[in-house]
């Protein structure tokens, strides 16, 4: 039986890469006798599955009245498709794509009665089950797809993965930039709304961090890049959005995976992880862990200069040189397991459980030498802090989809609740030598307890429908409410007593509710297909300062229009135009004013007034053969969300702290190209030229901070034969410019291969990230009173070998239903 369906599968295919090849062959002969007579005209139509989705890269013959093939093409990455130059007759076209049903369209003449210019319309073609279940697929995604609207890693095709955690692997996406902190920006535009599997995660910058380096690529799937999100997504997120999806197998039957990985940087790393699932026509049950140890040690280095008499007046007076060398161990634990059922052909539901739990320390050592200008010691400190972090992330779903009778009509609906927390153990002890020759100094001893607690209940409603075989309907209705608790407690060690210490502790409540609409509406038109969208938004928050007794109010509502055009010119090119306006919401944790040290001269502190961010974005692209695309972008965002350093010159403290700036600009071009240059070599290249500037006020001086950037990324796969592979990518960034700052440029190379067996179900991979260990963050701020440089070198030089197995059933299920709640629609926000 096993051979019978391995000899039906070789036919199928073989048939379609013959069709394939005769396909392309009509394509650039054309039968020129045939097509040789004027008043010729256009052919154009759309290609979707049941579900709605645009079908890419699907065979289209244009048939005369006797079934003869005349000519042929592929839908696009949107599933358009378009012939040209048609004689005036009677045709029809046939439309087929590897597992769903053969589609012909109705007869139709091309003449002048209608201008030689047809519009066929949408179709939508069906999943042939039969050819699903007696067929195993071994064909791969690439590695990187670019699409209209997105772009697409797919991480569980790479070797580079291995090993590494998600925010490693958005270090590598295409036009994604992680700085030392673990902020990320996207084109050189911070603001970015990060997703797991399209739910909001509901924390601080710093706990989406902590989340991201504990959570372990052998559990991502894919990661999406959206640019200009529409309507239909929340508004949130002004450089866009970046959505990471776990894993979840879709085939038939019981089956399942496990991993294995371990390597070294400086430190030891090791992980594992089993994915199990069971599916039939009704039900579908998965589930999954994964663990992961991550030693890591980071070298921080610090030089600033103190000027009595303000920079502009010669050296400065003192200067302090710090240095860090911080180990930060972390564990992590990964779980989820889901639930769903088919009731009928129309209904089903389904029940999702995520977690996410770990703990994270931070052991360093600062050594701190304050000198004169005339290089004597003036003081030196050593600074020992452990901060001892635990988390709990857990978020919970219930999901439920109707489709109607009418195709393409369908109701969903979600409702989830989010629990999030945090705990920081921290101990601060400083020794202060007042002379080299000092035999002993001063003993300052500080700790702290900072518990964090987030809560978020979340309900949406979507509708979808479509009206005629042209325009598509969207609506949805959605509440989020979040309340978040924040008690930091310090105490100081004084005279062997530890005493509460009433101006460093705080105890801040934070409360936010919004509530959303949207209308988006899709038309195709002959020749073009436009989308047009609106979405409301009324947020109500709540900050209530407990220490200080003090409650700040805001209440606003803000309308969302955004518009997409799409126009096809022949059969290789593709131009889109869009617009899309977005909020960032100050996070709870920027609003918290409470103080946090990193040293008792370095510390970071929120601000209670920050206004949320107001970002205008406009883009045009064009695409060429579905493979090669070119953007251009204007963005403007007005009270741009800034962190800002200061400093206190009279006890040589620096801090930073957030600002509303009054505008940020970010213009610039991108390419990006997806291309097989041999039959065993393919890549992807994504080059950016943009410019940043920064317009705003500190301590009542104006200033503009300006600069010209460029950034590189390329990834590519390399087939080796008997069952070898290979994978080198690369990024460089140039300098550029955040708030006062600017950041020096910036470089990795990394390199992997794999080696597969037993019938490709299991692998062994050998990955080496950032080789030549160049991968480190250096900024310069000189503005006021602050001269400051910062050189950060991470942990990011590592050699990781893994082995994973698939076991069980591989074989497609018939049916993938997708919950609303995957799409991609909120905001990360919250925590501490």
């Amino acid at each position: 039986m096993e051979k019978q369906k391995y000899s039906t599968g070789k036919s199928l295919v073989a048939g379609s890469l013959l069709h394939f090849t005769l396909l392309i062959l009509f394509s650039i002969f054309e039968i020129p006798l045939a097509f040789s007579q004027q008043n010729k005209g256009k052919v154009s139509g759309k290609v979707i599955s049941s579900d709605g989705q645009p079908l890419p890269f699907a065979s289209i013959a244009l048939l005369d009245q006797e079934g003869k093939t005349l000519k042929g093409t592929l839908s696009d990455t949107v599933g358009m498709f378009h012939f040209v130059t048609i004689i005036e007759g009677n045709y029809k076209v046939k439309i087929t794509t590897m597992g769903f049903n053969t589609h012909h369209s109705k007869p139709f003449d091309i003449s002048s009665r209608n201008n030689n210019d047809i519009h066929l319309g949408v179709f939508t073609l069906f999943e042939d089950a039969k050819v699903l279940n007696s067929v195993t697929i071994n064909a791969k995604k690439k590695l990187i797809e670019q699409t209209i609207d997105r772009t697409v890693i797919n991480v569980e095709n790479s070797i580079l993965s291995e090993g590494n955690t998600a925010l490693e692997l958005l270090e590598k996406a295409p036009g994604v930039k992680v700085d030392e902190d673990g902020k990320i920006s996207l084109k050189g535009r911070s603001g970015v709304n990060v997703m797991i599997n399209g739910k909001p995660t509901y924390l601080s910058p710093k706990e989406l961090s902590t989340i991201l380096k504990g959570t372990n690529s052998s559990s991502i799937s894919k990661i999406e890049i959206l640019n200009n999100p529409s309507a239909k997504y929340d508004a949130a997120g002004n450089a866009g959005i970046i959505n990471i999806i776990m894993k979840k197998n879709t085939a038939t039957g019981f089956n399942g995976a496990i991993a294995l990985n371990s390597g070294c940087s400086r430190n030891a790393h090791y992980g594992s992880g089993l994915n199990l699932n069971y599916r039939n026509d009704k039900v579908n049950l998965y589930g999954g862990y994964n663990y992961a140890y991550r030693g890591e040690t980071e070298y921080l280095d610090f030089v600033r200069r103190f000027y009595d008499t303000g920079i502009a007046n010669g050296q400065p007076q003192r200067t302090s040189f710090q240095h860090t060398n911080t180990n930060e161990p972390l564990n992590t634990h990964n779980f989820r397991i889901g639930f769903d059922y088919e009731l009928d052909k129309a209904n089903s539901f389904g029940i999702l459980i995520n977690g996410n739990l770990g703990k994270y320390t931070h052991d360093s050592k600062t050594d701190n030498n304050l000198i004169s200008n005339n290089n004597s010691t003036i003081s030196k400190t050593i600074t020992s802090n452990y901060d001892q972090q635990h988390w709990e992330n857990l978020t919970y779903n219930a999901n439920y989809l109707h489709q109607f009778k009418k195709e393409g009509r369908e109701l969903s609906a979600d409702v989830d609740f989010a629990s999030n927390s945090f705990t920081s153990n921290l101990n601060l002890n400083t020794i202060t030598l007042l002379s080299p020759d000092a035999p002993s100094g001063t003993i300052a001893r500080r700790k702290g307890y900072v518990p964090a607690v987030t809560d978020v209940y979340i309900g949406k409603v979507d509708y979808t429908d479509q009206f005629g075989k042209t325009v598509k309907f969207e609506s949805g209705l959605k509440s989020s409410f979040i309340q978040s608790d924040n008690n930091l407690k310090y105490h100081i060690l004084d005279n062997g007593n530890w005493v509460y210490d009433v101006n460093g502790s705080n105890h801040f409540k934070y409360k936010e509710q919004i509530h959303a609409g949207y209308i988006n509406i899709n038309k195709e038109f002959k020749g073009f297909s436009l989308q047009v969208g609106l979405r409301g938004e009324y947020t109500q928050t709540q900050g209530h300062q407990i220490t200080s007794d003090s409650l700040l109010n805001r209440n606003y509502f803000q309308l969302f229009p955004s518009v997409f055009l799409n126009k096809p010119i022949g059969e290789n090119h593709q131009f889109q135009a869009a617009y899309s306006r977005r909020i960032e919401r100050p996070d709870y944790g920027d609003l918290n004013p409470f103080r946090v040290f990193r040293d008792p001269l370095l510390y970071y502190q929120g601000n209670p007034f920050l206004k949320p961010q107001l970002t205008n974005t406009f883009q045009l692209s064009h695409t060429f053969k579905g493979k090669y695309t070119t953007a251009i972008n204007y963005n403007q965002t007005n009270d741009a969300i800034t962190w800002i350093t200061g400093q206190i010159d009279a006890l040589n403290t620096t801090f930073e702290t957030p600002k509303n700036l009054s505008k940020a600009i970010n213009y610039g071009i991108s390419f990006t190209a997806s291309t097989e240059l041999l039959n065993w070599w393919t890549g992807t290249y994504f080059a950016n030229a943009f410019r940043n500037e920064y317009r705003g006020s500190q301590e009542n001086e104006d200033f503009k901070n300006a600069n010209a950037s460029f950034s590189f990324n390329t990834q590519n796969s390399f087939k080796a034969g008997k069952g070898y592979s290979m994978e080198l990518s690369a990024f460089w960034y140039s300098g550029s410019v955040y708030g006062i700052s600017t950041y020096k440029a910036s470089y990795a190379v990394s390199t992997g291969i794999q080696k597969q067996f037993f019938n490709d179900k299991g692998s062994i991979k050998l990955m080496v990230n950032d080789v030549f260990q160049t991968n480190r963050y250096q900024e310069q701020t000189f503005f006021q009173n602050i001269d400051m440089n910062t050189d950060k070198r991470s942990d990011s030089r590592r050699a990781m070998l893994s082995f994973s197995y698939r076991f069980g059933n591989q074989n497609l299920s018939k049916k993938e239903r997708k919950s609303a709640s995957e799409d991609i629609q909120s905001r990360v926000k919250g925590g501490g």
